[in-house]
């Protein structure tokens, strides 16, 4: 009975890591067809993938391109890497801008304290305490990004809907306007017409 419980156990856990290796490919996926490349393999791993967004350029990137200008200061220094003190202010700015978006959001320090767990779990032999504490930190920010990337596809396909109706009410101003400008030329034809009757 023991051997079929660990069989199931290990299974599961299995399925699990497929699923959350499927998501975070989709995740980086979407993020690089918004931002770019975001420096990460086709295929990252968990650590690999929270370490790319670690700095918050990514994510203020990620959502200035759904929303323009929601994060307005966006850190970036190319001739050196960041300090954790401009990590920290990207992604403060990210979630100031998630929260006035009313998305759902995490703290930024969530990030900084799996990264810490990562290494200093791959310092020290891992025990089954730690590794289920890792597992639930990581299952965490996945479910995180997870339900964020959904809220940004929600955001997304709000803006585009928003826009093509902006685009119909403009097609609908510059069709009235046209007609207008028929209507005024037809009136100062008619107009002449009977003035040259008349006159």
């Amino acid at each position: 009975m023991e051997g079929s419980r660990t069989t199931h156990d290990s299974d599961f856990a299995s399925r699990k890591a497929e699923e959350a290796a499927w998501r975070r490919f989709q995740a980086a996926g979407w993020l690089e067809s918004l931002v770019g490349p975001i420096g990460v393999s086709t295929h990252p791993s968990e650590r690999e993938f929270v370490s790319c967004l670690r700095n918050g350029l990514v994510l203020c990137n990620a959502i200035n391109k759904i929303h323009p200008g929601s994060v307005p200061k966006v850190v970036e220094n190319h001739s050196q890497p960041l300090s954790a003190y401009q990590y920290f202010e990207n992604v403060r700015n990210f979630l100031v801008a998630v929260e006035e978006l009313k998305l759902p959001a995490f703290e930024a320090s969530e990030i900084e304290r799996y990264l810490r767990q990562e290494e200093i779990s791959s310092n020290v032999k891992s025990t089954p305490l730690e590794h289920s504490s890792k597992v639930g930190n990581s299952k965490d920010l996945k479910d995180l990004l997870s339900r964020t990337k959904c809220e940004f596809k929600g955001l997304e396909s709000q803006l585009q809907n928003d826009l093509k109706q902006l685009g119909n009410i403009v097609q609908e101003v510059v069709a009235a306007a046209i007609g207008y400008q028929t209507v005024v030329k037809e009136n100062r034809n008619l107009h002449n017409m009977v003035q040259d009757l008349i006159g």
